[in-house]
């Protein structure tokens, strides 16, 4: 046993010696771009490598409580010292080794370098709730980003049945609203509170922030988006007592859309990967949606009455029914590995010049730089739904690929945000 420590030992020292000297002789202004790449990949290999190597012995440190000889509080004050890290950063990685150690197959995969330090904590935590999932994550994370995977995450322990409601309740004891003057005498404010509370304050906000960014163009003036949403926040409480302190009207009422599974909203809870959620705030308990629903029109993208994939018409211009499923079977930017989900274009992959329709299956929602490139750059977007790839105007031999995508049976309540109960 000594013997193989000792072993251990001097392999991870030649290592560690290895790529110090690699890094130093680096002359970044001498590479050309694609060796640049190559190197990237080999240190984010080793970044992993590294990350996994750390975790394992912070776990066997807390384990024998070496890290009490330090003086600190806790294995996580000295790991975070150790390492030049946060505290809570500390914390994750030592959560996320006990979790391991009942998830072999995680566990490999980190050692061997396929899973960076972040996505080990995701899969680990949704895995910690539901082990079923495991496998699946392993594969996603092999070909999705990591805030791609991290909702999927969440939406799994979400979904944990035996534990939403007193999730929903232990973040809604814990909230607050604290505000505090800065050293520069600057307002500042803190908020925590369940995520659909959060879906509704910034339901309502969203159209004061609109309104303040289009005053500040109108004006000529340009400043970050963060500094329009305080502008915004302001007008919202000035009109919260009746009525628009600009317009003279009431306040623009707001409305809170919610993405959930229908097996789920039938069930009352969701199950492994079903989704419950506020788009860009994070999951909710099926019973919060169910009790907005109450005050609400229910708009189904996908019954079994209505195929919405056969939607189509002869104008250029997408239709409502399209643009509601293209908002929900493409989410986020479809040109593999881009997680854009803001100001996304819809794109008509063939090009409505040449075909005169507009059917769904040839509509995809692209950022806006893969719309640049693809319709300025030459590039083309292959495929199809659930199945894109955007070819680079050089990649003519390339293979094209044809698995077809599908809609998920998936429902957009559109939700008051002033809903009762």
């Amino acid at each position: 046993m000594a013997g193989n420590v000792e072993h251990v030992f001097a392999v991870a020292m030649a290592a560690v010696s290895l790529l110090r000297r690699a890094v130093a002789s680096l002359e970044p202004r001498t590479l050309r771009g694609d060796a640049a790449e190559r190197l990237l990949k080999l240190f984010a290999e080793a970044e992993r490598l590294a990350a996994a190597g750390k975790a394992l012995m912070a776990r066997r440190v807390e384990e024998t409580s070496q890290w009490r000889g330090g003086g600190c509080r806790s294995a996580a004050e000295w790991l975070a010292s150790a390492t030049g890290s946060s505290v809570g950063a500390a914390v994750g990685t030592l959560e996320t080794a006990r979790r391991l150690e009942k998830l072999p197959a995680t566990a490999e995969a980190q050692r061997d370098g396929r899973l960076s330090e972040v996505q080990a904590k995701e899969i680990a935590g949704a895995a910690a709730v539901n082990p079923r999932v495991e496998a699946d994550l392993l594969a996603a994370a092999t070909r999705e980003p990591v805030s791609a995977l991290r909702q999927r995450c969440d939406r799994i322990k979400a979904s944990a049945a035996d534990d939403e409601a007193g999730r929903q309740r232990r973040i809604h004891a814990s909230r607050h609203l604290r505000h505090w003057n800065d050293a520069d005498g600057a307002f500042r404010m803190d908020l925590r509170t369940t995520p659909d509370a959060g879906a509704v304050i910034l339901a309502n906000l969203k159209p004061f922030c609109d309104r303040a960014f289009a005053q500040a163009r109108a004006a000529g003036r340009r400043e970050p988006t963060e500094a329009y949403a305080a502008d915004a926040l302001q007008d919202m409480a000035g009109a919260a007592g009746g009525a628009d302190a600009v317009t003279g009207s009431p306040g623009p009422r707001a409305m809170v859309h919610v993405r959930v599974d229908h097996a789920a909203l039938v069930r009352g809870h969701t199950d492994g990967d079903e989704m419950c959620e506020v788009p860009g705030i994070g999951p909710i308990p099926v019973a919060t949606a169910k009790a907005w629903a109450g005050d609400a029109v229910l708009k189904a993208l996908v019954t079994n009455g209505v195929d919405v994939v056969a939607v189509a018409h002869a104008g250029r211009t997408v239709t409502a029914a399209q643009r509601a499923a293209l908002e929900e079977r493409d989410p986020t930017c479809v040109v593999p590995g881009c997680a854009t989900a803001r100001g996304l274009e819809i794109d008509h992959v063939d090009g409505w010049a040449l075909t005169r329709t507009t059917t769904l299956d040839r509509l995809a929602r692209l950022c806006r730089w893969h719309h640049y490139l693809k319709t300025h750059g030459s590039y083309r977007l292959e495929g199809s739904a659930g199945d894109w790839r955007l070819v680079p105007p050089d990649d003519d031999a390339a293979p094209r690929p044809s698995a077809a995508g599908a809609i998920p049976a998936t429902l957009d309540l559109g939700l008051a945000a002033t809903p009762s109960g």
